[in-house]
């Protein structure tokens, strides 16, 4: 059985290399089509409620302004929203805002205030007003960025008592099971148990982290494309991506004997990491 993930208590940025992490970015922002943005939204996990709730209870705004660095076709914007946040959501890729603003007209039809901003920009220079937010999140999406800028531009644009979240859905490896999944799938970013982001401390405060365990249901067809919604996927050649496909039949199909179209439950971990900038003197 492959080895499971090893404690990485204080340790740098997951993808520490600047050319690789540009690399695999691009594969979400630049490469990214209008069909892929689409089957990313619709196969990607969501956030549990209770997780959202917490990040938003620790800001002293009754209806807090928060901006989603990275946010992606808009997967925790539109949960943002359900909870009563005004949105700034922040995403370089055309492509994933316009399936951003498509799926989340719906929950603003009746709204009489624009409670959602789109940003075409970078997390490191998103343009907002200096202190103009109380909480700011990345949601799957904080290892994409450059460590100084992105830390630099968060506290800028933070109010005091502003809440800097880090949140991540990640397939649950202490189910043997779902561990092997993960190493064939190729999913790098797979949680490592007592890693936090590393920020500077003259900027922000220590985390609080905070592990919610949940299932979903799923059938093989979308673990499938799941597979190919992954920065390791898109970024791979015509037959790194055939070798992957078939290990994946045999695993589902063969090992698993998982049935077609029938939806299995499948565990998740998804990990919060909060910290709170010091109020107003």
């Amino acid at each position: 059985m492959p080895s499971r993930p090893k404690s990485r208590p204080g340790q740098p940025a997951l993808i520490t290399d600047p050319d690789r992490r540009r690399r695999l970015g691009a594969s979400f922002s630049t490469d990214t089509s209008l069909q892929e943005a689409w089957r990313y939204d619709a196969v990607r996990p969501r956030y549990p409620r209770e997780v959202v709730a917490r990040m938003l209870a620790l800001s002293p705004a009754a209806h807090p302004v928060v901006a989603d660095l990275g946010a992606g076709t808009g997967i925790l914007t539109r949960a943002l929203l359900e909870h009563g946040a005004d949105v700034h959501a922040v995403e370089p890729s055309i492509a994933m805002t316009e399936v951003l603003a498509a799926r989340s007209a719906e929950l603003l039809r009746n709204q009489t205030s624009p409670r959602l901003q789109v940003h075409r920009t970078t997390a490191e220079a998103t343009g907002l007003e200096e202190a103009s937010c109380d909480v700011v999140v990345a949601a799957q999406a904080w290892h994409w960025f450059d460590d100084a800028l992105v830390q630099q531009e968060v506290r800028r644009i933070l109010r005091p008592g502003g809440v800097l979240a880090v949140v991540a859905n990640y397939l649950d490896t202490s189910v043997p099971w779902v561990h092997r999944l993960t190493r064939i799938m190729r999913a790098g970013d797979v949680y490592r148990p007592g890693w936090t982001p590393a920020v500077d401390p003259a900027l922000f405060g220590a985390w609080t982290t905070q592990e919610t365990r949940w299932e979903r249901a799923i059938t093989p067809e979308e673990i499938r494309t799941l597979s190919t919604t992954l920065s390791s996927w898109l970024s791979a050649d015509g037959p790194a991506r055939e070798r992957r496909r078939a290990n994946l039949d045999w695993y589902l199909d063969e090992h698993l004997e998982l049935s077609p179209g029938e939806p299995v439950q499948l565990p998740y971990l998804t990990v919060l990491h909060t910290s709170v900038l010091p109020g107003p003197t």
